[in-house]
């Protein structure tokens, strides 16, 4: 696996299937894999291991760490 980390506002290369973490002012927030994306990649649903999905916008101000299988 590679792991990456964009800042806010860069998430263009995080694809569907990507376990992510999404981080703001140091702490981890919110934990699963990209459900879906918009082409331009600055919105992803994130699913969480047990069913919880959530939309994320790259303005909303989170770091996104990911892995890619």
């Amino acid at each position: 696996m590679t792991n990456r980390v964009n800042a806010p506002g860069q998430w263009d290369d995080v694809q569907v299937g990507d376990t992510v973490l999404l981080t703001r002012n140091g702490h981890t927030e919110y934990a699963g894999a990209v459900d879906n994306r918009t082409t331009d990649g600055e919105t992803v649903w994130v699913r969480t291991p047990v069913g919880g999905r959530r939309l994320f916008h790259v303005s909303d101000g989170f770091e996104l760490t990911w892995s890619q299988p």
